[in-house]
């Protein structure tokens, strides 16, 4: 082990491969000074909240006592260094009589936080900072937990004596009542458990080791949650130490609404906080080595580029974010079957609910590692399906996962669970996916089929009062483009499901509408030079605004391995298009909505006016699916170094941002990003099934993480 984690030299805030200790060879990354991004790494796993650990070496945003929408702010820093009575908190933040640091490096890989501190102190100290986040392991990426291993570091002239501290304030009174109830705990893990009436622990303490010692300041009146511990050490000159604190926390009941509370996923492994420690202390070395090497799998990927391979690690963090994992309901639901609940909500503070337009742009990773949670959020859809075929655009709202909602967003919903279902069955052709969800698959197609009011095979858009499609607050009429062709692709999607469960009939009738749908697809919206946004024929409205990811259809048909669904003349043409009236309109992304003048349609809010980053990135993708990998890398760095460098939220993904200056307008933590993980595959030319093929990118991450 190298006493420092990484160089505190690498410059700041640009994409570059250095080395870290652990890895083999050089990770992808960017390295950031206190402050420079807007929050740090989640710590946390998979439905169990997290807590953010910030860049100035503070605890942030906070959900893990069942505090998500919105999520508590702690804002306090936790690790000091106390040498002959002078207190150096490992942050740029301290207490009054204190000291703060004067420098801090981080480099954040989610869902490890690298740190290196600068003190005033006559030690320096590295913190290494994880949660159990392990690709292809669902069951132990649901440990609520992390481990903070803190390296001091004697670079000085004398030894230096003195005590290592790790305080926390433990739960407020909206998230915890009642008398807590302090107990020590011994043996792997040894600390304190804090327990409050409410069934509201934590657990904090170190792992233990020959000749360490602990004491922990009990709470008192003024903050009755909140525990210290110290480590004692004495480190001669040149001499390192590793300490590796452990804090747990266990809420195992959170409220969703009146009707229903919930039992989180982790009740099912652990009884409390302290059987968390152990855990953790007993394994936290295997574990992290786990961590490490599905990481360097990424890094090591050379046919990608240095900010992607950041990207593909670091954007797995919206999972802790927004995710929700519930063994089962109270009172208890007999349809959820053995994986319970599971959920990610669209956005915390922007738009808390789960929603499937947003698993359509960020589920690649839940297909890819962990489809039994896929699967089950799949079979929550199906619960709320009606009889008539309507998938809900929802199935919870804030912390609640059976708050269905109907009637928004109709014409695009069935389509987008089609597609869904379609990836999941794709990743390894599952055979029980394809019996248990073609049924809801089936009734979903032929309730749109219903909306196809002019009988020409395609869906017909309602606008009023409110639109129908993924650009919500913008008014479409008639037939359009992105809309139909997800319709389309969706018939591809559904005639091939057909065809492998042996209901030809059906699959003949994909067939035939698909021909009667593309062929009035061709006739309605086609303009010469790309597709017109929308056509009512039986009132004339149209418009024909030049809609950036106008072959949201295209993209998907190679992304399932299908073939195109535009002809490819078509496409060639509709490509150029876009990149000259879209892709030259803003250095930050390409514009939504271009007239053909080359102004923006205004026409409908945000949607029209400003960049929607998910969607851009179909659009890169689709660029290299079709050959223009130069336009498409372009696209593509072009959006993620806004986000990421001249916006830094590289750990708070956005929605949308303007074109002028790239300022973020709507969204955050929005999971819409793990998009990116199609990424990979658009550039190599590989649908879903080849990417998780055996040796390919996919099972090599998993691979790596059960080794």
């Amino acid at each position: 082990m190298s006493p420092h984690i990484f160089s505190p030299d690498i410059p700041t805030s640009e994409w570059q491969s250095f080395a870290v200790d652990g890895f083999s060879g050089p990770v992808s990354g960017i390295v950031f000074s206190a402050g420079q991004a807007s929050c740090g790494i989640p710590l946390g796993g998979i439905g169990t909240g997290c807590m953010d650990l910030d860049t100035d070496g503070t605890f942030g945003r906070a959900s893990i006592f069942n505090s998500f929408v919105p999520p508590r702010v702690i804002g306090s820093p936790f690790l000091f260094v106390d040498c002959g009575g002078e207190v150096h908190f490992c942050s740029s933040q301290s207490p009054p009589g204190s000291r703060g640091a004067r420098d801090i490096r981080y480099f954040g890989h989610y869902p490890v936080a690298d740190l290196e501190f600068t003190l005033e102190a006559p030690v320096s100290v590295g913190l290494r900072a994880w949660s159990p986040f392990l690709p292809g392991d669902s069951a132990l990426s649901n440990t609520p937990g992390a481990v903070f291993e803190v390296r001091l570091r004697n670079e000085g002239a004398e030894t230096v004596s003195g005590q290592l501290g790790f305080c926390f304030p433990g739960p407020d009174e909206d998230e915890a009542t009642g008398h807590f109830e302090l107990r020590e705990i011994d043996g792997a893990f040894r600390g304190v458990e804090l327990s409050s009436d409410s069934g509201v622990e934590y657990a904090l303490g170190v792992v233990q080791s020959d000749g360490i010692a602990l004491s922990a300041d009990a709470p008192d009146s003024g903050a009755e949650a909140a525990v210290t511990v110290r480590v004692p050490f004495d480190l001669e000159v040149g001499a390192t130490t590793t300490v590796r604190f452990v804090l747990t926390w266990y809420a195992p009941r959170w409220v969703g609404n009146e009707e229903h509370h919930y039992w989180h996923a982790y009740r099912e492994r652990f009884e409390c906080a302290s059987d968390v420690a152990r855990f953790l202390a007993e394994e936290q070395g295997t574990i992290f080595e786990r961590i490490l090497a599905w990481q360097e799998v990424i890094y090591g990927r050379d046919d990608l580029p240095v900010w992607l391979r950041d990207q593909l690690v670091n954007v797995l963090h919206t999972i802790p974010e927004d995710s929700f994992w519930a063994s089962n309901s109270i009172p208890r639901e007999d349809w959820c079957g053995e994986h319970g609940f599971f959920g990610l909500t669209e956005s915390p503070r922007t738009t808390p609910h789960v929603a499937i337009p947003s698993d359509w742009y960020g589920s690649l990773p839940l297909v890819f590692f962990f489809p039994e949670l896929m699967r089950s959020l799949l079979r929550a859809y199906v619960h709320f399906q009606l009889p008539n075929g309507e998938i809900p655009l929802g199935i919870g709202s804030g912390s609640d996962m059976q708050s269905p909602i109907y009637h928004c967003l109709h014409t695009t919903n069935g389509c987008t669970f089609t597609d869904l279902v379609h990836r999941l069955w794709q990743r390894d052709r599952d055979e029980g996916v394809l019996r248990e969800f073609y049924p809801a698959v089936k009734r979903a197609l032929n309730y749109h089929k219903t909306l196809d009011r002019d009988g020409d095979g395609l869906l017909d858009l309602e606008p009023d009062p409110g639109g129908n499609q993924f650009y919500g607050a913008w008014l479409w009429y008639g037939t359009a483009t992105h809309t139909d062709g997800f319709w389309l692709s969706a018939l591809k999607m559904g005639r091939q499901m057909a065809e492998a469960i042996g209901d030809l009939a059906f699959a003949n009738d994909c067939r035939i509408w698909f021909a009667m749908g593309s062929r009035s697809l061709e006739e309605k919206l086609w303009n010469g030079q790309s597709y017109l946004l929308y056509h009512d024929t039986e009132t004339g409205q149209k418009s024909d605004t030049i809609l950036a990811n106008q072959l949201a259809g295209q993209w998907l048909a190679r992304l399932h391995g299908l073939e195109d669904v535009f002809p490819p003349g078509r496409v060639a043409t509709v490509l150029e298009t876009v990149k000259k009236a879209n892709l030259r309109g803003s250095e930050w992304g390409a514009l939504n909505a271009v007239r053909p003048d080359g102004s923006i349609d205004d026409g409908g809010p945000r949607h029209s006016t400003e960049i929607f980053a998910a969607e851009n990135l179909a659009v890169a993708m689709t660029l290299f699916y079709h050959g223009d990998a130069d336009t498409a890398h372009e696209l593509s760095h072009r959006v993620m170094n806004n986000v990421v460098l001249r916006q830094r939220v590289p750990w708070d993904m956005p929605n949308m941002y303007e074109p002028e200056n790239g300022e973020i307008t709507h969204g955050t933590d929005f999971y819409q990003m793990m998009i990116q993980w199609g990424l990979p595959l658009a550039i190599s030319g590989q649908s879903i099934a080849e990417i998780c093929a055996e040796g390919e990118l996919v099972a090599e991450v998993i691979r790596a993480a059960r080794v």
